[in-house]
Order: C-alpha cells, then sequence, then structure tokens
C-alpha cells in the first residue's frame, strides 16, 4: 500500500482512528493507575583519601567501587534491616539497593527502590551511614554524607514518559490496521490504482459507456470512440505477448449491460485487424439476463450435441461469428456449462483465433468464471459502487477454478485511456 493510500484510508476513517486513540488512551492510563507503584530514592557520600593514612598503594577509584558493590551486601542489608521500622526481607533489601562509584569523582551513589517513598529515602540514608563502618579499607577514605536521600515527589515505576509512548505507538499500530481494513471492506473502486491492488490485476482501460449500450463503435476505426476499443485490444495482446489468450471471457460485477458492450465491440475490433473471432453470448440463465431469443439452438444447441457451424450466424464485420445463446426449451444451463462448455470451446478454438464470451454478472452466477477455468476474464468494474471487498473476492474466486484474470476495465463517467 502506497503512502498516500494510507492517509487516504485514515482521513475517510478518522472517526474510527480517534476512537481507537481514544481507548488506548483510556487503557494506558487505567493500565498506569493500577499497576504497582515503585519510588527511587538516592544518597550520596564522598569517599576522599584520608590525609592522614599512609600513601595508598592501591587504585583509590577501584576501592571506592569495591565499596559501592558492597551497598547491598549481607552485612549492610542486615545492619540496615535492624533499624528499620518496616518489614522488608533480606532478599527483598538486597534487590532494592544498589550502589556505585560515580566515575571521575570521590562520589558513591546508593539507589534505592521501593514502593514507599519514605521507606526509599530511610532506606537510602541508613545505607549511606552503615556502608562505611563496613568498609574494607579503614583509615584510607573519609566518608561524608554529602547528599542526604529525600523522599521521591513521584514513582519512578512505571515510567510515565515510556508509557505514553508505547501507548502512543500502540494506538498508531491499531488506528492504521483498523482503518485500513475496514477502509477496504466500505471503500469503494473508485480509480485505477484501487481496482488494481485489489484485484491483483492490471487495469487495462477506463472507459465511459455511451447512453445507448446498444451502440458499436468499434465499427467506425478512426473515431475517437473506436480508438478506445484500438487501446483495449493492444493492451489485452501486450498482456497475452508471453501466453497468447484464445479465449476471453467478458463479464462485469452489478446489474446492467456494461460487459456486453465492451465485448461486443472488442469482438469488432479483434475482426477488425484480421482475426477469426467468434462472439458468444454467454447468458443463459433468466438471473443473468437470459431472455428468449428467436435462434432456437445457439449456444444451448451447442451445449446439447449441435455442431458448432449449424448455431452460428455473420456478425456486421467480415470475420466475425456470432454465437446466440437460444432457446432453453426446459434444458438446465448450469449443468449444461459445467459438463458441456470445455467441448464447445475445444470446437471454437479449431475454427476461431478467439473466442470472446458475453458472461452473466459475477455477483448473480458462477458461470463467467466457470467459463473462464480454461482461459482468461476481462473484468468490468463500475466506478463507485463495487466494494474493495467484493472485488478482490471475485478475482479469487476467478483464481480459484485455474482462470486466468487478463485484467480490469473501469467504467465510470470519465472516460480515461491506459497507454499501452
Amino acid at each position: 500500500m502506497e503512502p498516500q493510500d494510507l492517509l487516504g484510508a485514515l482521513w475517510r476513517q478518522r472517526l474510527l482512528v480517534l476512537g481507537v486513540f481514544v481507548v488506548v488512551g483510556l487503557a494506558t492510563v487505567i493500565g498506569v493507575s493500577i499497576a504497582p507503584k515503585s519510588y527511587t530514592a538516592s544518597a550520596t557520600i564522598s569517599a576522599a583519601q584520608n590525609p592522614d593514612s599512609p600513601p595508598a598503594t592501591d587504585d583509590l577509584d577501584a576501592l571506592r567501587g569495591t565499596i559501592g558493590e558492597l551497598a547491598n551486601s549481607r552485612a549492610v542489608v542486615d545492619a540496615v534491616r535492624a533499624d528499620l521500622d518496616v518489614d522488608r526481607s533480606a532478599d527483598e533489601l538486597r534487590r532494592s539497593i544498589d550502589g556505585s562509584w560515580v566515575e571521575g569523582t570521590v562520589l558513591i551513589e546508593i539507589v534505592v527502590h521501593d514502593g514507599d517513598p519514605e521507606v526509599a529515602a530511610k532506606i537510602a540514608n541508613l545505607v549511606a551511614s552503615e556502608l562505611p563502618r563496613n568498609s574494607p579499607v579503614n583509615g584510607t577514605f573519609v566518608f561524608t554524607t554529602t547528599t542526604p536521600a529525600r523522599p521521591p515527589v513521584t514513582y519512578s515505576s512505571p515510567n510515565l514518559v515510556l508509557a505514553g509512548a508505547a501507548g502512543l505507538v500502540a494506538g498508531a499500530v491499531l488506528a492504521c490496521l483498523f482503518a485500513v481494513a475496514r477502509d477496504r471492506r466500505r471503500l469503494t473502486v473508485d480509480h485505477g490504482r484501487i481496482a488494481e491492488e485489489a484485484a491483483d490485476a492490471p487495469l487495462l482501460a477506463h472507459v465511459a459507456p455511451p447512453h445507448d449500450l446498444t451502440a458499436l463503435p468499434a465499427l467506425y476505426p478512426g473515431t475517437a470512440a473506436a480508438d478506445v476499443f484500438r487501446h483495449l485490444r493492444l493492451s489485452l495482446e501486450a498482456e497475452g505477448s508471453r501466453d497468447p489468450v484464445d479465449l476471453v471471457v467478458v463479464a462485469g460485477v452489478g446489474p446492467g449491460e456494461v460487459n456486453i458492450w465492451l465485448g461486443a465491440n472488442l469482438a469488432i475490433s479483434l475482426a477488425s485487424v484480421g482475426r477469426r473471432v467468434l462472439l458468444v453470448d454467454g447468458r443463459l440463465d433468466a438471473r443473468s439476463g437470459h431472455q428468449p431469443s428467436p435462434h432456437r439452438d445457439g449456444l444451448f444447441g451447442v451445449l446439447d450435441g449441435l455442431p458448432l457451424e449449424d448455431a452460428m450466424m455473420d456478425g456486421p464485420i467480415e470475420g466475425l461469428s456470432v454465437l446466440p445463446s437460444g432457446d432453453a426449451q426446459g434444458r438446465s444451463a448450469e449443468v449444461l456449462i459445467e459438463t458441456k462448455w470445455g467441448d464447445v470451446v475445444a470446437a471454437a478454438r479449431l475454427a476461431f483465433d478467439v473466442i470472446v464470451v458475453l458472461a452473466p454478472p459475477m455477483d448473480i452466477s458462477d458461470d463467467a468464471r466457470v467459463m473462464a477455468a480454461s482461459g482468461s476474464l476481462l473484468m468490468a468494474v463500475p466506478e463507485g459502487t463495487v466494494s474493495v471487498a467484493a472485488l478482490r473476492a471475485h478475482s479469487d474466486r476467478v483464481r480459484s477454478v485455474g482462470g486466468r484474470l487478463l485484467g480490469l476495465v473501469l467504467v465510470g463517467h470519465r472516460a480515461e485511456r491506459v497507454p499501452v
């Protein structure tokens, strides 16, 4: 997903994003408020060299470091525990006390963590007073408490800054995930890039259909309307350059007959460059637009065993033949397509270079994906009416039966050619 698409999803779902941040913020506040608190108090003592002692032969800084490490030793802890007026176990004290030499100085810092700020300060001061008494270098240093511990004003754990940063990051991640998921479910396809990402297929054309869907502009080469189908034909040929396409099922999503208009004009455009083209009306079910046909046989008859050449009729241009849907005469379209469609395609491939099939809408019938199982499907997507989730589902269903989604044609109010 491109950054601009993510920003667009966040803006469209801004109320959801705001809600996510509010919920995460409240959860962070509640979590911090109920979490066990820890307070940190520190005391500092200086360990200056005793001027009355003999010159030291050891590294004084190393000695100061050793003294700092003794801050939570057993002797110091036992002495502190004896003077402490609250109950703390020796193990608790040992874990809560930490001493270290402050590099570059003569100072030793004692840090204590405790759930009570008063107790934390008291323990730190007791350690500061007991540590010199347990020093292994008597007489080498003069110890002075330079900074006694004071009860801290606020707790040190949980860390408010860290908790706030974690909550902000969690809110941002969750907001992006929820916004994108909801946007994909509700967002309609109104842009070429969105269509391509949803279907994982190329956008071959963006066209605006005429008011009269029976118009055949491809019959008039050189006109602007016919040029749209020339570009569509070239795009199809480019997509099929590695794997030649001889069966193109043209199906739409949603009501209407835009795919019929596209398929008929595409067949004419293919025939105009010398291809032998068979245009098949594959709308065999009343739900999918089939209407009684004066041609009693047609595709129904061929599916039922009639020779292909006996059911065809000439098209409006040389090289184009038409196979109408025919009359069901009580025959089951669904069963015939599932069991006999492959035989019809095999026979048509022997006589024609390209077979263009006008299929029923994909959200009404499964006929289109069954017909495309041994070939390719060109999907007509009405702009602004099909959700991203629905387009993705239709595309996956085509591929699930082994069909190839050749590409998309976005049908909207504004025509937009896609360069070949």
